[in-house]
């Protein structure tokens, strides 16, 4: 198995895990509802206040 052909296997897994573990965002801005996979002090889209999303 040559070299790009391993790295390019690692990194398709690398990509599922991670679509995998990231379904639903963990948090989300007060200001315009936008929600997020990061914690963020305050939202890219309108600067307003994020938190973190109550998982009940």
């Amino acid at each position: 198995m040559g070299l790009f052909e391993n790295l390019g296997r690692k990194v398709e897994r690398f990509k599922q895990d991670a679509t995998d573990t990231a379904e639903e965002p963990t948090h989300r801005c007060i200001e315009c509802e936008q929600e997020f996979f990061t914690d963020y002090e305050l939202c890219p889209d309108c600067e307003g206040a994020v938190v973190a999303i109550d998982s009940e």
